[in-house]
């Protein structure tokens, strides 16, 4: 049996043995090995199409949807992805938009076409990684009940977060298997002895904790709080900012952690912090999906005045934008993905419809979260059959909005960077190759790892912007500055104020447009508590006053367990 069957039959047997979890499965004998190895049942992808060259996508399209405890304590979800997002599933489309933009254009493979894989990680890492496996199989896991033959996969676009970057990459790596996130802007990526194949069109998140630096000594909030999600996206982050403030005059009255596991008690407790503490900053970096139930909590205590700063992970969260959480959450700045163009994006999401998919489980899912109906009557499901008269639910506007796409430009543009190494191999001439004996590689059996090298090389112009990798595999570090202002109907609209150019010379990346911005806090230091020495003054103070009422917090909150 070749290495590869192996390695992944053994990582199904050991994964989901462990976890419990419906998933596929093997008959396996042990004396023989080569011509008995069954598959039993698979992990179906959601879009499929045959090419030349095949990719694999990794997408969250759903996410547990367990409600907590009486405790209000959320557990670990035991692979039951039945909260459908929708926003994900337009990352997918443009995905499949770009692949078939590509196969029909006339200058990049023009005589080749692409394909894909596509599955669904359930925005967690152990379904990420049986997504993973089954990418490893080709396009189709059933076709043959030997397993036999190395994986045609030449790269995958994915992940979404970077706990479950983590996995899919460490997976992929014994097979060389150039990996290209979309959105996971973890520091921790940078360790190419980890992570050799790791490839984003993300900023790495050191320079958004240099942005982000920048931004509180350029408002003076010199008396900040940190707040973080409990995973690497959030201890790197956090151990970055706090490298950058070394000898600023930015001090950090706290740092507090959201549970990975959500603790309303917990929660309660870093609130009582956050509100005993006279640092009316907080920088957050955690992801949309920890954030989402903390906020649910911090508006039942009706707690006001906090200035938040957000990190890329939320600050463009749509989730967010409801007129009930402008008095909370008015005035958040943050760094976002810079913002591209996709021409074709709108026609096409218009193209994905219950006409023309019928009986796809997917689409029908879409239809049930834009709409709040079922378009497939013989599909019975807990909503109303749609009748054609529906409109957009208001929560899910954001997804036919295409004027401004940023996770989705990422998307498009990982799957390009791909095809344009691809490009740049095909054209390879005898005799003047970069492999061994100047060879270039086989046509036929392109393996991953000579792809990886194209990758690493390219260079190209997409919606006028360049994009290419440095030697970490990391992109161009470009930020629009995000601040949430009040709409006219009093729901949150994300306004642009701002950018922040990695490429600019020290001390120039950053440029603000101070008349655009609303702040909960003062954007600048009052004359009267500028000048020498001034500054530190009132930061002891602060410093002073804060370390006594934390406490004094914290000794209350003890008391009442």
């Amino acid at each position: 049996m070749p290495l590869l069957a192996l390695f992944s039959l053994l990582y199904y047997v050991l994964v989901f043995s462990l976890t419990h979890s419906p998933s596929p499965s093997y008959t396996f004998s042990a004396t023989a090995a080569a011509k008995d190895c069954t598959l039993r049942n698979s992990f179906e992808p959601s879009f499929v199409a045959e090419g030349d060259f095949v990719i694999g996508g990794i997408f969250p399209l759903h996410y547990n949807q367990e409600m907590p405890d009486q405790n209000y304590t959320y557990r670990p979800p035991p692979v039951k992805c039945n909260g459908f997002d929708p926003r994900a599933f337009r990352w997918v489309q443009t995905m499949r938009l770009a692949v078939e933009e590509i196969n029909y254009s006339s200058e990049l493979l023009p005589n080749h076409t692409m394909g894909y894989k596509i599955f669904d990680s359930c925005a967690y890492p152990l379904t990420g990684q049986r997504a993973a496996l089954a990418v490893l199989n080709g396009l189709s896991e059933d076709d043959s009940p030997m397993c036999t033959g190395a994986s045609p996969m030449l790269a995958v676009i994915g992940e979404s977060g970077s706990a479950q970057s983590i996995v899919v990459s460490r997976l992929l790596r014994p097979f060389r298997i150039p990996m290209i996130s979309y959105f996971s802007s973890c520091a921790c990526f940078t360790d190419r002895r980890k992570y050799p194949t790791f490839f984003r069109v993300i900023p790495n998140d050191d320079y958004q904790v240099k942005a982000i630096a920048q931004l509180l000594v350029h408002f003076n909030w010199t008396w900040v709080g940190l707040l973080r999600g409990d995973h690497e996206y959030g201890r790197f982050a956090v151990q970055g900012l706090l490298r950058e403030l070394q000898g600023s005059t930015v001090c950090v009255a706290y740092q507090e952690m959201i549970p990975l596991l959500y603790n309303t008690q917990r929660a309660l407790e870093i609130m009582q912090v956050m509100q005993s503490s006279s640092a009316k900053v907080v920088v957050v970096f955690s992801a949309e999906g920890e954030m989402t139930p903390f906020l649910r909590d911090y508006m039942m205590q009706n707690i006001t005045g906090i200035q938040w700063v957000a990190s890329e992970a939320w600050v463009t969260a749509s989730v967010f934008t409801g007129r009930e959480f402008y008095p909370y959450l008015g005035g958040t700045i943050g760094f976002g993905i810079r913002k591209g163009q996709i021409a074709r994006l709108s026609d096409y999401l218009q193209t994905v419809n219950p006409q023309r998919y019928p009986n796809n489980v997917l689409v029908g899912e879409l239809w049930g979260s834009l709409y709040g109906c079922n378009p497939f009557p013989s599909s019975a499901n807990h909503l109303p059959i749609c009748s054609g008269q529906e409109v957009l639910l208001e929560q899910h506007s954001a997804y036919m909005n295409t004027s401004s796409p940023r996770v989705a430009y990422n998307v498009y543009k990982a799957v390009y960077a791909v095809a344009h190494s691809l490009h740049n191999l095909l054209l390879c001439q005898p005799g003047n190759g970069p492999f061994e004996n100047n060879s270039c590689a086989q046509i036929s059996n392109i393996l991953p790892w000579q792809l990886q090298y194209y990758l690493q090389e390219a260079k190209f112009n997409i919606a006028g912007e360049e994009v290419n990798f440095d030697l970490k595999g990391d992109s161009v570090p470009y930020y629009d500055i995000i601040n949430w202002q009040r709409g006219t109907a009093g729901n949150i609209e994300l306004v642009n104020v701002g950018l922040f150019d990695g490429t600019k010379p020290a001390g120039e990346e950053l440029v603000i447009q101070e008349d655009k911005i609303m702040c909960q806090c003062l954007c600048a230091v009052p004359a009267a508590l500028q000048g020498p020495g001034k500054l530190s003054v009132v930061g002891s103070l602060y410093a002073a006053l804060t370390v006594y009422h934390v406490t004094v917090a914290k000794l209350a909150i003890r008391q009442t367990q």
